[in-house]
Protein backbone atom coordinates (compact mmCIF):
# COMPACT_ATOMS: atom_id res chain seq x y z
CA UNK A 1 0.00 0.00 0.00
CA UNK A 2 1.33 3.45 -0.94
CA UNK A 3 2.05 5.93 1.82
CA UNK A 4 -0.72 8.27 0.67
CA UNK A 5 -3.24 5.42 0.55
CA UNK A 6 -2.20 4.24 4.00
CA UNK A 7 -2.54 7.75 5.43
CA UNK A 8 -6.01 8.06 3.91
CA UNK A 9 -7.14 4.74 5.42
CA UNK A 10 -6.15 5.77 8.95
CA UNK A 11 -7.53 9.32 8.69
CA UNK A 12 -11.15 8.60 9.64
CA UNK A 13 -10.59 6.69 12.91
CA UNK A 14 -7.91 9.24 13.90
CA UNK A 15 -10.24 12.18 13.23
CA UNK A 16 -13.03 10.51 15.19
CA UNK A 17 -10.70 9.93 18.14
CA UNK A 18 -9.42 13.52 18.04
CA UNK A 19 -13.00 14.81 18.16
CA UNK A 20 -13.71 12.65 21.20
CA UNK A 21 -10.51 13.83 22.91
CA UNK A 22 -11.50 17.46 22.45
CA UNK A 23 -14.99 16.76 23.83
CA UNK A 24 -13.45 15.00 26.81
CA UNK A 25 -11.07 17.87 27.54
CA UNK A 26 -13.93 20.36 27.29
CA UNK A 27 -16.15 18.28 29.57
CA UNK A 28 -13.48 18.04 32.26
CA UNK A 29 -12.85 21.77 32.13
CA UNK A 30 -16.54 22.08 33.02
CA UNK A 31 -15.93 19.67 35.91
CA UNK A 32 -12.96 21.70 37.18
CA UNK A 33 -14.94 24.92 36.86
CA UNK A 34 -17.52 23.63 39.35
CA UNK A 35 -15.05 23.85 42.25
CA UNK A 36 -15.74 27.11 44.16
CA UNK A 37 -12.07 28.08 44.23
CA UNK A 38 -11.87 27.78 40.45
CA UNK A 39 -15.14 29.64 39.95
CA UNK A 40 -13.81 32.49 42.10
CA UNK A 41 -10.52 32.59 40.21
CA UNK A 42 -12.27 32.78 36.84
CA UNK A 43 -14.70 35.44 38.11
CA UNK A 44 -11.88 37.73 39.25
CA UNK A 45 -11.53 39.19 35.76
CA UNK A 46 -14.37 38.56 33.29
CA UNK A 47 -12.15 39.75 30.43
CA UNK A 48 -9.75 36.82 30.93
CA UNK A 49 -12.32 34.12 31.73
CA UNK A 50 -12.46 32.87 28.14
CA UNK A 51 -8.68 32.77 27.87
CA UNK A 52 -8.47 30.77 31.09
CA UNK A 53 -11.15 28.34 29.91
CA UNK A 54 -9.30 27.80 26.63
CA UNK A 55 -5.99 27.45 28.47
CA UNK A 56 -7.28 24.71 30.79
CA UNK A 57 -9.02 22.89 27.94
CA UNK A 58 -5.90 22.83 25.80
CA UNK A 59 -3.76 21.64 28.73
CA UNK A 60 -6.16 18.74 29.28
CA UNK A 61 -6.21 18.02 25.55
CA UNK A 62 -2.42 17.97 25.38
CA UNK A 63 -2.22 15.58 28.34
CA UNK A 64 -4.75 13.27 26.67
CA UNK A 65 -2.78 13.37 23.42
CA UNK A 66 0.42 12.54 25.28
CA UNK A 67 -1.17 9.55 27.00
CA UNK A 68 -2.58 8.35 23.67
CA UNK A 69 0.96 8.48 22.29
CA UNK A 70 2.28 6.39 25.18
CA UNK A 71 -0.46 3.80 24.87
CA UNK A 72 -0.25 3.67 21.08
CA UNK A 73 3.53 3.23 21.12
CA UNK A 74 3.27 0.34 23.57
CA UNK A 75 0.39 -1.29 21.69
CA UNK A 76 1.97 -1.00 18.24
CA UNK A 77 5.35 -2.27 19.46
CA UNK A 78 3.71 -5.44 20.78
CA UNK A 79 1.61 -6.10 17.67
CA UNK A 80 4.05 -5.13 14.89
CA UNK A 81 7.71 -5.35 13.87
CA UNK A 82 9.84 -2.43 15.05
CA UNK A 83 9.90 -0.51 11.76
CA UNK A 84 6.18 -0.92 11.06
CA UNK A 85 5.32 0.05 14.64
CA UNK A 86 7.43 3.21 14.37
CA UNK A 87 5.88 4.25 11.03
CA UNK A 88 2.36 3.64 12.31
CA UNK A 89 3.00 5.50 15.57
CA UNK A 90 4.41 8.52 13.72
CA UNK A 91 1.52 8.60 11.24
CA UNK A 92 -1.05 8.14 13.99
CA UNK A 93 0.29 10.87 16.26
CA UNK A 94 0.90 13.35 13.44
CA UNK A 95 -2.71 12.89 12.38
CA UNK A 96 -4.12 12.89 15.90
CA UNK A 97 -2.25 15.96 17.15
CA UNK A 98 -2.86 17.86 13.92
CA UNK A 99 -6.55 17.04 13.88
CA UNK A 100 -7.09 17.74 17.59
CA UNK A 101 -5.30 21.09 17.55
CA UNK A 102 -7.04 22.12 14.33
CA UNK A 103 -10.39 21.25 15.90
CA UNK A 104 -9.55 23.26 19.00
CA UNK A 105 -8.45 26.30 16.98
CA UNK A 106 -11.49 26.09 14.70
CA UNK A 107 -13.73 26.15 17.77
CA UNK A 108 -11.97 28.86 19.77
CA UNK A 109 -10.76 31.11 16.94
CA UNK A 110 -13.63 30.75 14.50
CA UNK A 111 -13.73 34.47 13.73
CA UNK A 112 -9.99 34.81 13.12
CA UNK A 113 -8.35 34.93 9.68
CA UNK A 114 -6.74 31.76 8.33
CA UNK A 115 -3.19 33.01 8.90
CA UNK A 116 -4.04 33.93 12.51
CA UNK A 117 -5.49 30.46 13.09
CA UNK A 118 -2.34 28.92 11.62
CA UNK A 119 -0.21 30.98 14.00
CA UNK A 120 -2.25 29.77 16.98
CA UNK A 121 -1.91 26.16 15.76
CA UNK A 122 1.86 26.58 15.54
CA UNK A 123 1.97 28.00 19.07
CA UNK A 124 -0.12 25.11 20.40
CA UNK A 125 2.09 22.57 18.65
CA UNK A 126 5.09 24.12 20.40
CA UNK A 127 3.28 23.83 23.74
CA UNK A 128 2.39 20.20 22.93
CA UNK A 129 6.04 19.34 22.19
CA UNK A 130 7.17 21.07 25.39
CA UNK A 131 4.61 19.25 27.52
CA UNK A 132 5.38 15.92 25.84
CA UNK A 133 9.00 16.31 26.90
CA UNK A 134 8.02 17.25 30.45
CA UNK A 135 5.44 14.47 30.82
CA UNK A 136 7.80 12.02 29.14
CA UNK A 137 9.97 11.93 32.24
CA UNK A 138 7.20 10.01 33.99
CA UNK A 139 6.31 6.44 32.96
CA UNK A 140 2.61 6.06 32.17
CA UNK A 141 1.13 3.01 33.87
CA UNK A 142 4.04 2.71 36.25
CA UNK A 143 3.51 0.51 39.29
CA UNK A 144 5.49 3.08 41.29
CA UNK A 145 2.85 5.25 42.95
CA UNK A 146 5.32 8.09 43.31
CA UNK A 147 5.82 8.28 39.52
CA UNK A 148 2.09 8.62 38.93
CA UNK A 149 1.62 11.15 41.71
CA UNK A 150 4.45 13.30 40.36
CA UNK A 151 2.98 13.24 36.84
CA UNK A 152 -0.50 14.10 38.09
CA UNK A 153 0.91 16.89 40.26
CA UNK A 154 2.75 18.42 37.31
CA UNK A 155 -0.41 18.27 35.19
CA UNK A 156 -2.36 19.88 38.05
CA UNK A 157 0.20 22.69 38.21
CA UNK A 158 -0.17 23.27 34.47
CA UNK A 159 -3.93 23.67 34.94
CA UNK A 160 -3.37 26.15 37.77
CA UNK A 161 -0.94 28.07 35.56
CA UNK A 162 -3.61 28.26 32.86
CA UNK A 163 -5.90 29.78 35.48
CA UNK A 164 -3.12 32.25 36.34
CA UNK A 165 -2.78 31.03 39.93
CA UNK A 166 0.21 28.64 39.78
CA UNK A 167 0.80 28.65 43.54
CA UNK A 168 -2.79 28.02 44.63
CA UNK A 169 -2.50 24.65 46.40
CA UNK A 170 -6.27 24.06 46.50
CA UNK A 171 -6.67 24.58 42.77
CA UNK A 172 -3.66 22.37 42.05
CA UNK A 173 -5.26 19.67 44.21
CA UNK A 174 -8.56 20.00 42.34
CA UNK A 175 -6.62 19.92 39.10
CA UNK A 176 -5.02 16.63 40.08
CA UNK A 177 -8.47 15.17 40.83
CA UNK A 178 -9.73 16.26 37.43
CA UNK A 179 -6.64 14.93 35.65
CA UNK A 180 -7.07 11.49 37.23
CA UNK A 181 -10.78 11.45 36.35
CA UNK A 182 -10.03 12.61 32.80
CA UNK A 183 -7.45 9.87 32.23
CA UNK A 184 -9.83 7.30 33.70
CA UNK A 185 -12.49 8.45 31.24
CA UNK A 186 -9.97 8.17 28.41
CA UNK A 187 -9.31 4.57 29.33
CA UNK A 188 -12.91 3.55 30.02
CA UNK A 189 -15.05 5.67 27.69
CA UNK A 190 -13.04 6.23 24.53
CA UNK A 191 -12.51 3.45 21.96
CA UNK A 192 -8.71 3.35 22.11
CA UNK A 193 -8.45 -0.42 21.68
CA UNK A 194 -10.87 -0.40 18.74
CA UNK A 195 -9.03 2.49 17.07
CA UNK A 196 -5.63 0.87 17.51
CA UNK A 197 -7.04 -2.42 16.25
CA UNK A 198 -8.24 -0.76 13.04
CA UNK A 199 -4.87 0.90 12.48
CA UNK A 200 -2.90 -2.28 13.12
CA UNK A 201 -5.19 -4.17 10.71
CA UNK A 202 -4.29 -1.66 7.96
CA UNK A 203 -0.60 -2.46 8.41
CA UNK A 204 -0.84 -6.23 8.57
Amino acid sequence: MKSSEFQQRITQPVQELSTQLLRLATAFWQTLKEYPEVTQEVAKDPFTSEVKADGVTVELLILLLHVCDRVASATFSIALPVQAASVLRNSFMAGLVGSALTGFVSTTCAEDEADEQEEVRADLLHVYNTRATQYGFFPIGSTDKQDNEALFKLAGIRLAEALECPENAEIISHGVEVVIACLTALRERLPLKETFGKLIAEVQ
